[in-house]
């Protein structure tokens, strides 16, 4: 009867072990600037956009001001019948910022207080490169 109660106790406390390890990470709400496409999603430009991120990524520690972000902007035709992939090149004027969550940290800070970013307003700038 003993060793019943501990191969039990072993048991219960394993299935505890493992919904604690199994446990989600909490998300932040954060204004990412990213691509967006105009009506036909054809024109893309970059606007500050409402998200939640895991308190545990990190893809978006890199999108700070002054970065440089590819955004699809079509296919053209370079020759006959030929299509290629076509990119716009943004330099991005500001950075993710974090509204509300579990502090997410450097890079990404809280946003100002004063005069915050809102969504959809424009936050990057294309490059012109010929």
């Amino acid at each position: 009867m003993k060793k019943l109660s501990i191969v039990l106790l072993s048991l219960i406390l394993i299935g505890m072990a493992g919904s604690v390890w199994a446990a989600k990470p909490i998300k932040s709400l954060v204004l990412h600037c990213g691509c967006v496409w105009d009506d036909i999603g054809e024109v893309a430009s970059m606007e500050y956009k409402e998200i939640t991120i895991s308190s545990k990524s990190k893809g978006h520690d890199a999108h700070v001001a002054g970065s440089i972000d590819s955004c699809y902007n079509g296919q053209v035709e370079v020759e006959t019948d030929v299509w290629e992939d076509d990119y716009a090149d943004f330099v991005r004027s500001g950075a993710d910022c974090q509204l509300d969550g579990p502090e997410l940290g450097d890079p990404i800070d809280f946003c100002p207080e004063e005069e915050p970013p809102v969504a959809g307003e424009t936050c990057g700038n294309e490059l012109n490169i010929q």
